[in-house]
């Protein structure tokens, strides 16, 4: 099932388009979303004047779902995810005085991500990337990677930076 809600909409004083581009950025559960929404403000204070921030959060569902610690209700889950969303919100509302809209979405990442980009006509979607190896790759593929191709929009990926090894 899909849902999609928009989450503290905010639009421009004169009801008209922005000027500047439309940036998704996509945050899930990882340390990795700060970061996510740290890239999208830079990209809109620095680059786009006038640029409009969706944030996303998708409560991920599908065959491999797990029972919730504690054995918490679906219900629960939900609003802890929502919480998850507003948080991001308010970050991204300190960081920068871009209008912000919030979007939660129920279902599998990809398609939600790929389904707001093109419902908001997006400039760019900015997305993190997990170093999953192995099975984990082989069973449930990279959301990133996957979201670059089917996206219709550039997508800026977001690393956790590395240092590259000391020499001696």
């Amino acid at each position: 099932m899909t849902e999609v809600e928009p989450n503290e909409a905010a639009s421009d004083e004169t009801g008209s388009e922005p000027e500047g581009a439309v940036i998704v950025a996509a945050v899930d559960t990882s340390g990795n979303a700060s970061r996510v929404i740290e890239a999208a403000t830079r990209l809109a204070r620095r680059n786009w004047h006038g640029a409009q921030l969706n944030i996303l959060h998708v409560y991920k569902t599908g065959m491999f779902d797990r029972a919730p610690p504690g054995g918490g209700h679906a219900n629960e889950l939900h609003e802890e995810a929502r919480h998850y969303l507003d948080h991001h919100l308010r970050m991204a509302k300190r960081q920068c005085s871009a209008p912000v809209t919030g979007h939660f979405a129920v279902g599998d990442p990809v398609d939600e991500i790929v389904r707001l980009s093109d419902s908001v006509s997006a400039d760019v979607i900015l997305i993190g990337v997990h170093d999953a190896s192995g099975l984990e790759r082989l069973l449930l593929g990279s959301v990133a990677e996957n979201v670059v191709r089917r996206a219709r929009c550039s997508v800026f990926v977001v690393r956790n930076k590395q240092r590259p090894p000391k020499r001696a």
